[in-house]
């Protein structure tokens, strides 16, 4: 159970956002982010490819100043039924682990909660065994991102960004 015990909420109209899709390994998905004017809403939608061995598309900003200590991330979505993934960095180096954690977006706006245990470290998409979880990091990019073999639109709205303390 999530009593809520808030930490931080993460504004998605104050951040700046930067795409960066599969084009940088010669993919050919292309996206766009767009930040709701006055509804604190981000929009992430596109195409995906899957020519050239592409396939993803990604957002991400940095946070300006890394996130207290938390437990749990709470994100209010919608979308387009597409799997996505949550990405949590403490350095924007292309070598640098991420954090990731998965979720739908469903049409209907949703909120969904993600537990420290839910996020797996990831290198270039691919899980790091000997790596310990995500407790205890200087968290300061979050970002957003889409990755498929099923090539064609994608769109998700994340309404809201929060860090949380969850109560057992």
């Amino acid at each position: 159970p999530l009593s809520g015990h808030h930490i931080m909420t993460l504004d998605p109209e104050q951040l700046s956002w930067q795409v960066v899709n599969d084009v940088v390994m010669g993919g050919r998905s292309s996206a766009t982010c767009k930040v709701g004017h006055g509804t604190g809403s981000l929009c992430f939608s596109g195409l995906l490819s899957t020519a050239n061995g592409g396939g993803f598309a990604s957002v991400r900003a940095e946070l300006g100043r890394p996130v207290p200590p938390f437990s749990a991330v709470r994100l209010v979505v919608s979308g387009d039924g597409r799997q996505y993934q949550v990405r949590l960095r403490e350095t924007a180096h292309p070598e640098a682990i991420a954090w990731r954690a998965l979720f739908t977006a469903q049409e209907d706006r949703e909120t969904i909660v993600l537990g420290l245990d839910d996020f797996e470290p990831v290198f270039r998409g691919r899980r790091v065994e000997a790596l310990p979880g995500l407790t205890r990091r200087d968290i300061r990019f979050l970002g957003f991102m889409v990755v498929s073999k099923q090539p064609g639109a994608f769109a998700l709205t994340v309404h809201q960004i929060e860090t949380v303390d969850r109560d057992d």
